[in-house]
């Protein structure tokens, strides 16, 4: 699938780290196509994600520019600060940036 000029695609299904992402879409207004996958059902699954991400991991999201990037929080983390007329996380001079950035990390590494 090739995504249409100006809008995002995202790799994942529902349930898993491509929820977030989705939400985080959504809320900035922005348009995205959205292709079903869940890696975890077998190879032809996997397969599907071959072609925008090596690892075949979702979620995998694919920026409108061509680019693709991977890992739930990396991703929720540049969508903040592409838009932040979303509000999406503190600013970089906000006393609770620091905490926003710890539980991003940590939230997808612990659980």
């Amino acid at each position: 699938m090739h995504p249409a000029a100006g809008n995002y695609t995202l790799y994942g299904a529902p349930g898993s780290g491509a929820t977030p992402v989705h939400a985080a879409l959504t809320l900035i207004g922005a348009a995205v196509d959205v292709v079903d996958v869940a890696p975890w059902q077998g190879e032809s699954e996997r397969q599907k994600l071959a072609a925008v991400n090596p690892l075949r991991q979702a979620p995998a999201l694919v920026l409108p520019s061509g680019e693709v990037m991977t890992e739930s929080a990396a991703i929720l983390m540049w969508l903040a600060e592409r838009h932040p007329e979303a509000r999406l996380a503190p600013p970089a001079d906000h006393p609770l940036r620091a905490q926003y950035l710890r539980w991003m990390v940590y939230l997808p590494a612990a659980i």
